[in-house]
């Protein structure tokens, strides 16, 4: 589904929070699709929330596809005009070709 209700998004800030860091690979990869859809909505909140450093954090999960999530998540974010969000660096090659 999408909403695209921005006083909804705010109900929305706790639970994804906390979907970021689940136990479980799968609940935190659909949380790092999830702050892509944020931003697209409310990007200011998004970055205020720090949710784009929660999506960068999980570039280094030990789960390939939550990784790979964040990865689409960021590139996303940066297709949105946020090109700083995602930037290959020495250290996130290393992580990724960890």
């Amino acid at each position: 589904g999408c909403i695209r209700v921005d006083k909804i998004t705010e109900y929305l800030c706790d639970p994804l929070r906390r979907a970021l860091k689940d136990d479980d690979p799968y609940v935190r990869k659909t949380a790092a699709i999830c702050v892509a859809k944020l931003y697209d909505i409310s990007p200011t909140l998004a970055e205020e929330q720090g949710f784009v450093e929660l999506l960068q954090e999980l570039v280094s999960d030990s789960n390939p596809v939550v990784v790979s999530n964040a990865v689409a998540a960021l590139s996303e974010l940066a297709s949105l005009g946020n090109p700083r969000v995602f930037t290959i660096t020495p250290s996130t090659l290393s992580k990724l070709l960890a």
